[in-house]
């Protein structure tokens, strides 16, 4: 959108990314939103010749606080509105960085959350709990934070530049997770797109098994890509057509009443 000259370079996190954060532990989103920046002691890739400036990103956080606000931040998030947040916020990071070099690179997601917008992963998923009264540290606890497929930034970017913004929003958390954690399949970003809108349109689909006749959406989007990951080992789904992958997911749904499992079964979802 115009916040960067150029194929610029973003500064990516160190080691111990989290200490910041840890000292800060607790501070309010008021506090958080303007947090100074200091790129002299950040590190860049060695070969990116163009580097972002310290200028260009304070325009940047300047300008998307000004849009959080207003969209509702930092009001309440309903789980309804938690969706729509990480749908608007995902696009909104989505379209700012596309096309920039290493604009999906985890360790640079690290360095904008933790150092120019910490408080959207505040605001969404809380401050990590403290142990024995004293803010944690290491990789675990600060994980939505973190260089990972889990840091929270990344993650609403990633699902909207996959799947879209209509079927984000249409999806739960718990679909998103169960294709998500399946790297088998879910890291080939067409494959992951069709399974997720075949469970979409089964879930819409009066007469489907999915979520019904004794199933819940969770845990059939569970079974449904456990069983997904177990044909992609046998016959990887990169190399079927999007009508294949549908018709292999619908077969799943068809099978679902024969394994589903005990009623009191609970899936293990992230918040």
């Amino acid at each position: 959108m115009g916040f960067f000259t150029g194929p610029s370079h973003f500064p990516r996190a160190g080691a111990q990314y989290w200490q910041p954060l840890a000292d800060l532990h607790g501070a309010s989103l008021d506090d958080l939103e303007n947090l100074s920046i200091d790129l002299r002691r950040a590190e860049f890739h060695p070969a990116g010749e163009l580097r972002v400036t310290e200028t260009e990103l304070l325009a940047w956080r300047e300008d998307t606080n000004a849009w959080a606000h207003d969209w509702g931040y930092p009001s309440k998030l309903t789980e309804a509105r938690r969706s729509e947040w990480d749908v608007q916020l995902g696009s909104r990071l989505l379209a700012d960085t596309s096309g920039l070099p290493e604009a999906q690179h985890p360790a640079v997601w690290c360095w904008l959350a933790t150092n120019l917008f910490p408080h959207f992963g505040v605001y969404r998923w809380g401050w990590p709990e403290k142990s024995n009264h004293e803010a944690p540290t290491g990789r675990t606890a600060w994980a939505r934070f973190g260089p990972s497929d889990k840091n929270g930034l990344l993650l609403i970017r990633q699902r909207i530049q996959v799947y879209g913004p209509e079927s984000t929003l249409r999806a739960t958390e718990q679909e998103l997770q169960s294709i998500q954690y399946r790297p088998a399949f879910g890291l080939d970003r067409r494959v992951a797109r069709v399974v997720l809108e075949t469970l979409l349109a089964e879930w819409e689909d009066p007469a489907s098994n999915y979520g019904k006749n004794g199933g819940t959406r969770a845990l059939d989007a569970d079974d449904v890509c456990i069983e997904v990951r177990v044909i992609n080992s046998l016959r990887p789904l990169c190399f079927a057509t999007d009508d294949e992958i549908v018709s292999i997911v619908k077969d799943a749904v068809e099978r679902l009443p024969s394994y589903r499992k005990p009623t009191n079964r609970k899936a293990e979802f992230d918040a």
